[in-house]
């Protein structure tokens, strides 16, 4: 992650005297507000867990997003741009098990993503205020993996982890200026696979936790922004 803060801060910096050379200054900077959702499934949760039973969550309060962006115009329409995103939690279950005694075991996973993405930008005006855009690059994201588990005899621990990845990363939106400096956007983004694998929970030979793997989630994250131009 540092690294990769490190090559988006120098490639800025290229793209900004290019930039000047060529005559453009338009750089802005922005934050977004937004609601995120993916495609995770009770089946990614763990698969060898016989007997169990399974059910996503969808809290609403967890599936909330937010971006902080900024970028710059080499021409017009086309341009890049840098974000760092946070998209709550991409992937949230729950798993209960019953014995004939009347225990339980009771687990709740869940993961938190977060990244940053750098994005190819084409804008096109469809007003002499409103233009259109779409996006495409990779998002690096790293993912917080937590399970809080209760045996049958009702004593709790909680398992932690994390995962680093590189995935793709598409966008589409629409923007409206209010003033010569100001704007506002509605936009739609999409990053794919946020995770290693296809199983949360990994268990031991002798059925019991050995490890916690992020799993892959398609996730989307609906927003309203505002830019400042500069």
């Amino acid at each position: 992650m540092k690294k990769l803060l490190v090559v988006n801060a120098g490639l800025a910096a290229l793209l900004g005297s290019g930039m000047a050379e060529a005559g453009y200054s338009p750089y802005y900077v922005g934050a977004g507000l937004g609601a995120t959702g993916n495609n995770g499934n009770e089946s990614q949760f763990c698969p060898a867990c016989e007997g169990s039973q399974f059910k996503m969550r969808n809290d609403k309060r967890d599936n909330r997003g937010y971006k902080v962006y900024g970028g710059a115009n080499l021409t017009q329409n086309i341009g890049v741009e840098i974000d760092y995103t946070d998209l709550g939690k991409t992937y949230d279950a729950d798993m209960y098990r019953p014995t004939l005694d009347g225990r339980a075991e009771r687990a709740h996973a869940w993961q938190k993503t977060r990244g940053i993405g750098v994005s190819a930008k084409v804008n096109r005006r469809v007003t002499r205020k409103t233009s259109v855009y779409g996006k495409a690059g990779a998002f690096a994201w790293e993912n917080k993996n937590q399970m809080d588990y209760t045996n049958l005899d009702g004593i709790s621990e909680t398992y932690k982890t994390k995962d680093e990845g590189v995935s793709p990363k598409l966008g589409i939106g629409l923007e409206h200026e209010i003033t010569d400096h100001v704007s506002i956007q509605v936009g739609w983004d999409r990053t794919f696979n946020n995770g290693k694998g296809n199983q949360f929970l990994h268990l031991d030979q002798n059925k019991n936790y050995a490890d916690l793997r992020s799993v892959k989630t398609d996730t989307d994250m609906v927003y309203v922004g505002a830019t400042f131009n500069f």
